[in-house]
């Protein structure tokens, strides 16, 4: 089950397909949350990946995942990692957050102008750092575009030497605001 707790984001991706920024203003609170994870034990899922926006801006995060934690149900995250410093990595692990990926989409310059944040790629290698440490697997997803093809290569050496345990590659679709630039489509 991938998870869209929140549309809150704390950058404005040019390539996002969800167009996440501000929350939603009907999004589930905590409790309601609380009551789709026991929603999720009765059908069966086994893994529940926390996305947003970012998935750590929903008041109720850690919250949420130390219950699919305690449902059985094994909770991963898919972020851009902006803002997890090594206190909330370790928060996460307590929680029982077991993977995080964190998305990076080129080296500096075209990470941080897909991501329209300065600072962004090298946010994304802490994060990286800070789960790391906390004891979480760490992962990392890319879209690719025209923007970033050319940076794969280089940044597969750097995404090795950071000790990721996988790499994902997708293409980016014409979703979100990535429908608002077709220069970004292979």
């Amino acid at each position: 089950v991938v998870w869209e707790l929140t549309l809150r984001g704390d950058q404005p991706c040019t390539h996002c397909g969800s167009r996440a920024g501000d929350a939603r203003p009907d999004e589930l609170d905590t409790a309601a949350a609380l009551k789709v994870v026991d929603q999720l034990r009765d059908m069966g899922a086994q893994e529940v990946v926390l996305i947003g926006g970012e998935a750590y801006l929903h008041p109720g995060f850690l919250e949420i995942a130390r219950a699919l934690r305690t449902a059985k149900i094994r909770p991963t995250m898919t972020t851009g990692g902006r803002g997890i410093t090594r206190e909330l990595a370790r928060a996460m692990a307590d929680a029982g957050i077991l993977q995080v990926s964190v998305s990076i989409d080129g080296l500096e310059e075209t990470h941080d102008k897909m991501r329209a944040a300065r600072g962004s790629f090298r946010s994304a290698f802490a994060a990286l750092d800070a789960c790391r440490e906390a004891g979480i697997a760490i992962t990392a997803n890319t879209n690719v575009n025209r923007f970033n093809r050319a940076d794969l290569e280089e940044l597969y050496e750097l995404l090795r030497l950071a000790k990721i345990r996988a790499w994902q590659l997708q293409i980016t679709t014409p979703l979100g605001r990535a429908a608002d630039r077709p220069d970004l489509v292979v």
